[in-house]
C-alpha cells in the first residue's frame, strides 16, 4: 500500500463521513507521516539493489564512465538497469502495520 493510496482512502472516508463540510482539509505529506506514526505503519523496500550502493564510489566512477561514453553516439547508449518489462512492474515499496 502506498502513501498515495492511504491519502486517497482518507479523502474518501472524510467525504462519506462529513460530506463537503471539510473539503478544504489537506492530506499533506506531513499528515501522512503523522498518520503512519500514530498507527505504527512502516514503509520498506520490497526488492532492489539501490539500498546497497555507496554514493562516493559512484561519484568517483562517473568521470571514467562519461569518458568511455564519448566514443559512442547518444542513440547507441542504453541503461539496461532501467529497461525492465514495465507492464510487469510491481510496487517497490509496501507499508506494514505493526502492533
Amino acid at each position: 500500500m502506498t502513501g498515495e493510496m492511504i491519502q486517497t482512502k482518507a479523502k474518501e472516508f472524510l467525504q462519506k463521513t462529513y460530506g463537503d463540510a471539510n473539503s478544504e482539509f489537506n492530506f499533506s505529506i506531513g499528515w501522512l507521516e503523522r498518520f503512519k506514526a500514530r498507527h505504527v505503519i512502516k514503509s520498506y523496500r520490497r526488492f532492489g539493489e539501490s539500498g546497497s550502493i555507496v554514493i562516493e564510489n559512484i561519484e568517483d566512477a562517473l568521470p571514467q564512465i562519461k569518458a568511455k561514453l564519448e566514443n559512442f553516439d547518444r542513440k547507441n547508449i542504453y541503461n539496461m538497469d532501467e529497461t525492465d518489462l514495465f507492464y510487469r512492474l510491481q510496487i517497490l515499496f509496501a507499508s506494514l502495520m505493526l502492533k
